[in-house]
């Protein structure tokens, strides 16, 4: 086993780049928009239960 030249030792934190800005942004963004509709959804279905249970039975 050989040692690394120079003097780092141990474990040393490497910057890598995790991808580009416009990706970054594009994923935020569609993660946005997902939990917007996932809400507007909730919303409408809270909305239309309250609204069935406050209808009258038919007989």
């Amino acid at each position: 086993m050989t040692r690394s030249p120079g003097p780092e030792a141990g474990f040393v934190q490497r910057s890598t780049p995790y991808g580009s800005l416009r990706l970054i942004r594009a994923v935020a963004a569609s993660l946005v928009v997902a939990v917007v509709l996932l809400s507007v959804i909730l919303t409408l279905a809270v909305a239309s239960t309250q609204t069935s249970m406050a209808m009258p039975f038919a007989n």
